[in-house]
C-alpha cells in the first residue's frame, strides 16, 4: 500500500472482519471452546465476560484470554448461575467488534465442564431457596377426606386417566378440577406458576396436586425453576407434588407439603380415607351412638321412677309448705322495710325544707337591705369626716401660702426689677439699659446711668 494512499482505521477493521467472516471454521457457529470464566459482571440483558486458559502451569500473565459476549436470547436458555473461575464449555463463532477493533467470541451455548449444567443449576437453585428458608417452612397438613381437589398438569391422557381412575375408585364423591398447563419447554414454568396461583384465587379447594409423568432431567426442568418453587411455597392450599419418577427430585417436590412418587400415589395421598372405610366407620359410630342413647334413656327412666316413688313427689303439696312460709316472712320484712324507708324519706324532706327556708331569697333580700342601710350610714359619716379634714388642711395651706406671697413683701416697701420681662440682678445690667421697677401698686420705667457691682468679698 503506497505511503500516499494510507488506509483508514475503519477500512482496515472491515477488511479484518471480512477475513473472519470468510473463514468457515471461525464463522461456522459450531466452534467449541473451553476455558475459565473471568471478568464476568452480571447484566439484565446481554452478558459480557472473557475466557482464559486454565493451565495452572502457566503464569497468569502468560495465559491467553479472549473476550466473549452472550446475547439475551441465548443466555435465557442457560440454567446455571455464572461465576468467575467456573470452567465452561461454549459454542459459537469468532468475529470482530468494529467499534473497538477487537475480535471476540460470540457465544450461542454455554455449559459447565465436568458436571452436567442442569445438575449445577439445580444445586444453585436449591442453595438459593434453602438459604431463604423456603424448604424449612412449616408443612401444611393434607385433609384425608377432601371435597374438592385442584390438579395442575398437562392434558396428557395417561396422567389424567391415572388420577381420575384412582380418585373414582377410592372416593367418587371428590370433585376434581383440572388446570391444564405445559409441563415442558421454555415457557412451561411461568404457565405452571400461573395455574397454581389461579387455583388459589378460585379458592374452595382442600388439596392441590402438581403432577407430571416421567422424563429426562431436561424434560422435568420446568419444575426446577424458581418461579414454580415460589408459587408452591406461597400457595394457601396444601400442595402434593408428583413429578417424574421416584428417583427424581425437583424443586417443586422440595417446596411442596407432600411428595408422591407417581400421579397415582398422589391421588392415594390426597384421598387417604377410602369412601368404603368412611361408610363403615360411620355405621360403627352410628351403632355406638344408638347404644349410648338407649343406655342413657334407660338410666334416665329408672331415675325418674325412683324419684316418683320418693315421699316429696308422692305428696307434692308438702313441697310448697316451707316455700310458702318463707314467702310470708319475706313479704312481712318487705313491708317493714318499705315503712322504714318512707319514714326516713319524710325526715329527710323536713330537713331539706328547713334548709331551704334558711336560704330563701326573701330572707336573703331582707338581710342584704339591712346591710345596705348600715353601709350607706357608714359611708356618709366617713365622707363628712373626710370633708372636714380636707377643709382644715386647705385653710392651713392657704395661710401658709399667703404668708409666703411676694405681694406681702411688696407691701412692706420692696420692689423687683425686670429687663425684657426677665428678673435681673446687678450682674446683668449695663449703663443705658431700660428697666421696669415693679411695686405693689404699679410699675415704673427707668434708665441705668451707672452700675456698681459688688464682688464676692463685698467690695
Amino acid at each position: 500500500m503506497p505511503k500516499d494512499q494510507p488506509l483508514t482505521v475503519g477500512q482496515l477493521t472491515r477488511y479484518i472482519n471480512r477475513k473472519f467472516e470468510a473463514d468457515p471454521y471461525l464463522n461456522s457457529r459450531h466452534l467449541w471452546l473451553v476455558g475459565e470464566l473471568t471478568d464476568y459482571r452480571p447484566s439484565s440483558r446481554h452478558q459480557y465476560f472473557a475466557l482464559k486458559d486454565d493451565d495452572e502451569t502457566l503464569a497468569a500473565k502468560d495465559r491467553f484470554k479472549i473476550k466473549a459476549v452472550m446475547f439475551q436470547s441465548a443466555f435465557a436458555k442457560v440454567h446455571v448461575q455464572l461465576e468467575n473461575g467456573m470452567k465452561v464449555l461454549v459454542r459459537g463463532r469468532v468475529a470482530v467488534y468494529p467499534n473497538h477493533g477487537e475480535y471476540q467470541f460470540y457465544v450461542d451455548h454455554l455449559e459447565p465442564v465436568g458436571v452436567g449444567s442442569l445438575q449445577v443449576a439445580f444445586e444453585q437453585m436449591y442453595h438459593k431457596l434453602s438459604q431463604e428458608g423456603l424448604f424449612e417452612r412449616p408443612k401444611r397438613p393434607v385433609r384425608p377426606f377432601p371435597r374438592r381437589v385442584a390438579i395442575v398438569t398437562s392434558n396428557d391422557a395417561a396422567v389424567k386417566h391415572d388420577l381420575i381412575t384412582t380418585f373414582r375408585r377410592r372416593n367418587p364423591l371428590i370433585q376434581l378440577v383440572f388446570y391444564a398447563t405445559k409441563v415442558q419447554g421454555d415457557d412451561a414454568a411461568p404457565m405452571i406458576a400461573r395455574q397454581i396461583a389461579r387455583a388459589n384465587a378460585d379458592g374452595d379447594y382442600d388439596t392441590l396436586i402438581v403432577a407430571r409423568g416421567g422424563g429426562s432431567r431436561g424434560d422435568l426442568w420446568a419444575f426446577n425453576e424458581e418461579v414454580v418453587g415460589r408459587a408452591i411455597a406461597e400457595s394457601q392450599i396444601p400442595v402434593i407434588s408428583s413429578v417424574g419418577h421416584e428417583t427424581d427430585t425437583t424443586i417443586a417436590d422440595l417446596a411442596a407439603d407432600q411428595r408422591a412418587a407417581t400421579p397415582t400415589a398422589a391421588a392415594v395421598q390426597a384421598s387417604a380415607w377410602l369412601l368404603t372405610d368412611v361408610k363403615a366407620e360411620l355405621k360403627n359410630q352410628q351403632a355406638n351412638l344408638v347404644w349410648s342413647v338407649q343406655t342413657k334413656l334407660q338410666m334416665a327412666t329408672q331415675a325418674l321412677t325412683t324419684l316418683r316413688q320418693t315421699s316429696p313427689l308422692a305428696q307434692p303439696a308438702r313441697l310448697l309448705e316451707r316455700p310458702s312460709q318463707q314467702l310470708d316472712d319475706a313479704q312481712t320484712a318487705l313491708r317493714q322495710a318499705q315503712a322504714q324507708r318512707l319514714q326516713r324519706a319524710q325526715q329527710q324532706l323536713t330537713r331539706l325544707l328547713n334548709q331551704l327556708q334558711l336560704v330563701s331569697p326573701q330572707n336573703n333580700l331582707k338581710r342584704n337591705q339591712l346591710e345596705l342601710t348600715h353601709q350607706q350610714t357608714a359611708l356618709r359619716q366617713a365622707m363628712h369626716a373626710r370633708l372636714q379634714s380636707a377643709q382644715q388642711a386647705l385653710a392651713q395651706a392657704a395661710g401658709q401660702l399667703d404668708a409666703l406671697s411676694p405681694l406681702k413683701v411688696l407691701h412692706r416697701g420692696y420692689s423687683y426689677v425686670t429687663k425684657a420681662s426677665q428678673v435681673v440682678s446687678a450682674q446683668d445690667l449695663a449703663p443705658s439699659d431700660q428697666l421696669e421697677l415693679h411695686f405693689y401698686d404699679g410699675q415704673a420705667t427707668v434708665t441705668v446711668e451707672e452700675v456698681r457691682k459688688e464682688t464676692e468679698n463685698g467690695n
